[in-house]
């Protein structure tokens, strides 16, 4: 059986750039293959695949384009999700951290990017990426959802609470373009009964490929925790996600930041 069949969508683009363009368009080892993107558990298979059916880059670049047609219009949901768990690292896996998937998503967007998280730290590192493809694409239209916390006993007046949100978001974002950031005003209520969270954790790239994680924007949970999500491309899911979000913010559930 062709063992590329069994990889995520991210996997097969990552390689097929490898050998239409990269250092597999040459010669193929495992080095290789896992600087192109092959999971290192399955870089021998691939190995032994290529060499025994003496393909040359052009056929694998073929091959894999066939495949990721295949996927575009693919009924079967596990043609189009990938599992991502950041963690220690077992004798059976050897986990992608969070921020490479996150990276990967960020790096797919032509025209828009959602994101959101319930807690940001450090954002001038977490972001990068961000920045970089809105520097990149000076067309790409940025939305950044975030949880705008109100303590258990605090009776600061909501907009002095927005305030201080907009000046540590300053901090998080070091650079002079900035992305449409909003948040849910329904965390600042004064009756801690009323009170809620925004706490999802995702990216999405262009309604076509979106990352839910329990990851929030940190990064202790970006490359050290304990961290599970799915990745989800090629299917529905991307663009309701999408939509659900814009018609928060049409109706006025989420109210803009900055």
């Amino acid at each position: 059986m062709n063992p590329f069949v069994r990889l995520p969508v991210s996997n097969l683009e990552s390689l097929r750039t490898g050998f239409a363009s990269g250092s597999l368009k040459f010669e193929t080892t495992q080095n290789a293959l896992i600087g192109s993107g092959a999971p290192p558990e399955i870089v021998a298979e691939l190995c032994s695949f290529i060499k025994t059916g003496n393909h040359s880059s052009a056929t694998v670049v073929a091959m894999l384009d066939a495949i990721l047609d295949a996927r575009r219009y693919a009924r079967d949901v596990s043609l189009t999700q990938t599992l991502v768990v950041t963690g220690p690292a077992t004798a059976r896996m050897e986990n992608l951290k969070m921020g490479a998937r996150f990276t990967q998503v960020v790096e797919h967007a032509k025209r828009e990017l959602m994101l959101a998280t319930f807690a940001l730290y450090q954002g001038d590192k977490i972001l990068e990426p961000i920045h970089n493809a809105m520097t990149r694409i000076p067309e790409l239209q940025v939305t950044l959802i975030l949880n705008v916390a109100r303590k258990y006993g605090d009776r600061t007046q909501s907009e002095d609470l927005l305030e201080g949100a907009r000046q540590e978001f300053s901090k998080n974002w070091p650079w002079p373009l900035m992305p449409a950031v909003w948040y849910f005003p329904e965390s600042l209520h004064m009756n801690a009964m009323d009170r809620a969270s925004m706490h999802a954790k995702f990216v999405i790239a262009d309604e076509e490929r979106c990352f839910i994680t329990s990851a929030n924007f940190t990064e202790a949970a970006q490359k050290k925790n304990i961290e599970v999500g799915v990745e989800l491309g090629h299917s529905q899911e991307p663009k309701a996600l999408s939509q659900y979000f814009k018609q928060l913010i049409a109706e006025g559930k989420l109210e803009q930041l900055l």
